[in-house]
């Protein structure tokens, strides 16, 4: 039972997409399933059937591809790399001598690709599995080419079954739990605005704390899961690491702001500050509702100008106080009300580039 509350917790929350991962596992079968049922049903020899399942799992499993394109380009590359290299791996597999050869040469081949990224390393180790398969079993070379006959088979038939009969779109899930992280990290940014320091507050924000960073955890698991790399594309707008990149960031932006908001709070000179504060603090809360739903229709174009304008009246009220030049002991005051501006500042640049991301459209364009 905790296993299953766990997977519950991760994966399934109502109001989360993770429904899909247990639906893409469902195609990714039925994919073999039918290709295997098919390969039956035209006649295949019972020593090739399972040579069209790895056909076809080659195509289901080893995916790579931040869109559908490449995502396609990928499985036709690694069928391609499977079918020419079976025969050889077969026919090799009767030579000891060479054999070792060809392996260290599939393997060194392994370890050097992932320089070339996620789909290729995808590519390599699918092409390193079946050809592993090929070699402890050794026969003819016109064994070989009928094994490549039923692994072109098998992955042309799920090729058309993901891509084309059963064709799902992780873009929208991705994008779906980017919303829910960032509609959580709104809510645990609207706790911090609102907290008076008690204890049942503190308990409160915590506890949002976590589920939002939780909420940010299932986003990266779902790119991982679906062989996107997270660090791709970080310096775009555009793409699932880029937005991931920003959900991390704003976390960390809420959590400076959650360290320093009760800034001078025993201080008579800074109330009226502290007031324009959690005024700018309450309308910057909607924003991160604005940016969620925008997330899925790429409207962005979040109008930032009011809080902006907002932040450096602060920012110019305070300087004018000059409480950092004065012998009062408001110097640490100051600092504190100094670090809360920053602080809401840095959000408001987090909104900004988030904006921009939103205003990209298909900001995760994956299959």
């Amino acid at each position: 039972m905790k296993i299953i509350s766990e997977f519950y917790r991760i994966f399934i929350r109502p109001v989360d997409p993770g429904l899909f991962m247990t639906k893409y596992a469902a195609k990714s079968i039925c994919a073999c399933l039918v290709a295997l049922l098919l390969a039956y049903l035209v006649g295949m020899s019972n020593k090739f059937l399972q040579w069209s399942v790895y056909g076809s799992m080659v195509v289901v499993v080893f995916r790579a591809g931040s869109t559908l394109a490449k995502r396609k380009a990928v499985a036709r590359w690694l069928a391609l790399a499977v079918i020419c290299l079976v025969p050889v791996s077969t026919l090799i597999g009767n030579y000891p001598y060479l054999l070792e050869i060809y392996l260290f040469l599939l393997a060194f081949a392994v370890f050097f690709v992932p320089v070339l990224g996620v789909a290729a390393a995808t590519a390599a180790i699918g092409t390193l599995i079946v050809n592993l398969l090929a070699l402890t079993s050794p026969a003819t070379l016109l064994i070989g080419l009928e094994r490549s006959g039923a692994v072109l088979f098998g992955a042309t038939v799920s090729y058309l079954f993901i891509f084309y009969l059963w064709p799902m779109k992780p873009e929208k899930v991705l994008t779906r739990a980017g919303a829910v992280a960032l509609t959580d990290i709104g809510d645990y940014f609207r706790a911090v605005a609102s907290s008076t320091g008690s204890r049942p507050d503190l308990k409160e924000i915590s506890e949002i704390h976590e589920r939002s960073v939780e909420s940010v955890r299932r986003y990266r698991r779902f790119m991982e899961a679906m062989n996107v790399d997270p660090v791709k594309e970080l310096g775009s707008y555009e793409g699932p690491s880029a937005l991931y990149a920003l959900l991390v960031r704003m976390i960390e932006a809420v959590v400076g702001l959650a360290n320093s908001r009760q800034f001078a709070e025993h201080s008579a000179v800074f109330s009226d500050m502290r007031f324009k504060f959690s005024d700018i603090a309450g309308r910057s809360s909607i924003v991160f509702d604005v940016l969620a739903a925008s997330l899925s229709t790429g409207s962005g174009g979040v109008d930032l100008q009011d809080i902006d304008e907002g932040i450096a009246e602060l920012e110019g009220e305070l300087l004018r106080l000059g409480a950092y030049k004065r012998d009062e002991g408001l110097r640490d005051e100051f600092l504190e009300a100094w670090g809360a501006i920053y602080g809401l500042r840095n959000l408001s640049m987090e909104f900004a580039e988030m904006s921009k991301l939103c205003c990209k459209g298909g900001a995760c364009s994956v299959r």
